[in-house]
Parts: C-alpha cells; sequence; structure tokens
C-alpha cells in the first residue's frame, strides 16, 4: 500500500503547565500514525519517532481534505535542508483529528507541533505526501497558454 524507501518521521511538542501530558500524547498520536509517544523527563516535551510512510497517512489525508497541500508543499520545501525538512502543526486542531498547518508558532495559542521528515528519498516522500494532479496542471496551462 504504501511506496517502499525509507522515511524518518519526529514530533515533539511542548506540554504547558496548563495542559495535561495525556491529551498532549493525544494530538501526537491523532498527527503521527505509530511509533510510542514519550514524554521528557522534565515533563515538559513530548514526542514520538517512527520511520516509513505509514507515519505520515494521518497527516496525507489532513492535508488532502482541507485543500491545504499548496501550503504544506511550500513549508516543505522552504525548511528543507538536504535530506531533512520540517513544518508545523496546530494542537489543539490536531487534539481534535484535525491537521491544521500553521507557518508560525505564534498561530498556535498553545504552541505548535513540530513534524521532521528525514528520508534520502525526500522528493519521492512530497511527491507521496502532496501528489500534484499532472492532468489538472496540463490543462490549467493549455487553457491559459499565451502565444508570444
Amino acid at each position: 500500500m504504501y511506496p517502499n524507501f525509507q522515511v524518518y518521521v519526529a514530533a515533539e511538542t511542548i506540554i504547558n503547565p496548563s495542559e495535561e501530558p495525556s491529551k498532549v500524547i493525544k494530538c501526537l498520536i491523532n498527527t503521527v500514525n505509530g511509533g510510542s509517544p514519550e514524554i521528557n523527563e522534565e515533563g515538559n516535551l513530548a514526542m514520538v519517532n517512527t520511520e516509513g510512510l505509514h507515519a505520515l497517512h494521518h497527516i496525507r489525508v489532513g492535508v488532502k481534505s482541507r485543500f491545504s497541500a499548496g501550503v504544506l508543499r511550500r513549508l516543505f520545501e522552504y525548511n528543507r535542508s538536504n535530506n531533512k525538512t520540517w513544518f508545523l502543526l496546530n494542537k489543539q486542531a490536531a487534539y481534535s483529528g484535525v491537521i491544521a498547518i500553521v507557518e508560525s508558532s505564534v498561530e498556535s495559542s498553545l504552541g505548535p507541533i513540530m513534524v521532521t521528515i528525514t528520508s534520502r528519498d525526500l522528493d519521492r516522500v512530497l511527491e507521496w505526501l502532496v501528489p500534484i494532479n499532472e492532468k489538472k496542471i496540463r490543462n490549467y496551462y493549455t487553457e491559459n497558454h499565451v502565444k508570444e
């Protein structure tokens, strides 16, 4: 069901003093498919690390349903460095099972969830995560082609 290439996914978010740690863990579970969420010794950071494209399933479906693939694609490329990239998700939305991309940490009042993706096949991961509809693009350029 999933293409066979290596991808590592990490997600982390702060745990504010006003938050219940189990609810923050639920945010991570609703974001990343698989892995075992943990809380650091200080109790102020929740994180999950896992591997495989299946880990990105919730994000892929959520981005598609909210029509935010273009935003994710842009952030994916903007934050890219070699074989690693990252983006932010709204923690409150994640608690409800909604994947909402934020472009800045101030857009998420309780702090965002930072998702980091590492892969030697990062271009293929991006194409799987937010595929470009080639037919739609080809039709757009054909219909809007300006002759010189």
